[in-house]
């Protein structure tokens, strides 16, 4: 019997690397739709629970610094790419700016550190990150697989074929929107994903880049996925069963005199409340396979699960753990 058939998709895995276990739930920080990131940054840094993404260009540009005194054990670094594409022309960022990062990161940092992505056959992607993760050996890879072709979707059965080299990663990641153009084809890559990596004897965790709100993380979980990242917790109040947006807030009683500043900082503090409980919430659950206490802390686990199971999801339902 294979491991696929043994296990449920949904494990508590280790990132050895950075002595942490998952599901490890990440607060991005991006220049990219917040220009005023520092000041979110040094709002919010003390108010974090060990863990947050950066980017690379941000670091490099100075918004935002990973001082020895700041209070994050894990730094998920990305490279910077998503901001040089959703901001053009603002500065010119390359490989070249990334791998002077990688070069200057502090060997003792705890970092998680992303490959510089891009569309190219996926040999070549594996050939450059491998390059780039040469830069902060002392850090965990993880590894940003890309579509070959920008139009297209990331080829899970290709992908498959290259578990040989993908073994020298830490982890492996793909993004929310190329996994799929909707929920179920999201969860069916990530389920298909999780039973390559079984196939070819990998337990590496699975990164999801731009997925972090609590009910799509949930539902990623419950098909193999394992560490999540995203600046949604910086636009939306994550509520049960859905989140609302940060803005239509300001129209309850007690936050109509709330300067919009503050009015944010409320809902960003309850938003890493949110994440930390249902981290734990998740790594209990992976641990004891006890659904029930899943859906106490977290109703909506029950409307995740479903479109995780029809795309063939093992999911543990043991009871009262």
């Amino acid at each position: 019997m294979s491991i696929r058939d043994e296990r449920a998709h949904a494990q508590n895995r280790r990132i050895a690397k950075v002595g942490v276990q998952t599901p490890l739930l990440v607060p991005s920080f991006s220049s990219c739709g917040f220009p005023s990131v520092a000041e979110i940054f040094e709002e919010m840094r003390d108010k974090l629970y060990g863990v947050c993404l950066v980017s690379a260009s941000d670091l490099a540009s100075g918004c935002i610094s990973l001082d020895v005194d700041c209070p994050v054990n894990v730094q998920v670094i990305d490279s910077g790419t998503y901001e040089a594409r959703k901001m053009a022309g603002a500065w010119r960022w390359t490989r070249e700016s990334y791998l002077g990062v990688l070069d200057s990161l502090d060997p003792s940092a705890n970092a998680i550190v992303v490959n510089y992505d891009g569309h190219e056959p996926l040999a070549r992607q594996i050939a450059n990150a491998l390059d780039d993760f040469s830069h902060a050996p002392h850090a965990a890879s993880d590894f940003l697989v890309k579509p070959e072709a920008p139009a297209d979707l990331v080829n899970i059965p290709r992908l498959g074929q290259y578990t040989d080299e993908i073994h020298r990663f830490d982890l492996v990641g793909i993004t929310a929107r190329e996994a799929g153009d909707s929920l179920t084809q999201r969860c069916r890559t990530l389920v298909m994903l999780r039973d390559a990596l079984f196939d070819g004897n990998l337990d590496l965790p699975i990164h999801v880049f731009g997925a972090i709100a609590p009910m799509e993380v949930m539902a990623y979980f419950f098909c193999g996925a394992d560490v999540f990242d995203g600046l949604a917790w910086l636009r939306q109040a994550f509520r049960e069963p859905c989140p609302t947006p940060i803005e239509a807030t300001a129209f309850e009683g007690t936050n109509w005199n709330l300067k919009d500043w503050d009015l944010n900082a409320v809902a960003w503090t309850a938003n890493l409340g949110v994440l930390y409980r249902l981290q734990t919430s998740l790594q209990s659950y992976a641990s004891t396979g006890d659904f029930d206490a899943l859906v106490q802390d977290f109703p909506s686990a029950i409307r995740a699960a479903r479109p995780a199971e029809l795309a063939g999801a093992i999911i543990s339902t043991e009871r009262g753990a």
